[in-house]
């Protein structure tokens, strides 16, 4: 049998590990880590979880829509992970919509996001940023200047 490739999400929810290493989650994220107290250290939740380990959680919805939650933008660590799971899936991808828990708002990554680390870069910059539009036009403009 060969490995799962790493950073590669399967339909439906997944941990993606700093590694790249991918857990495919039975259910749901919550139902996870009751199932694995020794791993979740008393976690009771997908965001307390993801504070405390690092890990991404993520659900791959139908027609390439996927849903992220990770711990920080500002931490290189976790700012990899995402760019390697979002590189790694995006063609399978439409739209990926990222929560981080130490803002507010949410990070919208759509077209030229997906495949382009400076577009990336930029919409996870901006708190609240839609990449589709604003953080591309954000990128082209400071690439001009």
């Amino acid at each position: 049998m060969e490995p799962k490739k790493r950073y590669i999400v399967g339909h439906g929810a997944s941990w993606v590990l700093p590694d790249g290493r991918v857990l495919l989650v039975p259910g749901f994220h919550e139902n996870w880590l009751l199932q694995h107290p020794s791993i979740a250290s008393g976690a009771k939740n997908t965001a307390e979880f993801v504070k405390k380990s690092g890990w991404l959680s993520a659900v791959l919805q139908e027609e390439g829509f996927l849903d992220i939650i990770m711990r920080s933008a500002d931490e290189e660590k976790c700012r990899e992970c995402l760019w390697n799971v979002v590189r790694s899936n995006a063609p399978s991808l439409q739209k990926v919509v990222v929560m981080v828990l130490d803002r507010d708002g949410l990070v919208v990554l759509s077209g030229q996001a997906l495949s382009d680390r400076a577009i990336f870069d930029a919409a996870l910059n901006r708190e609240g940023a839609d990449s589709g539009g604003a953080a591309q036009s954000a990128a082209s403009a400071s690439l001009t200047d």
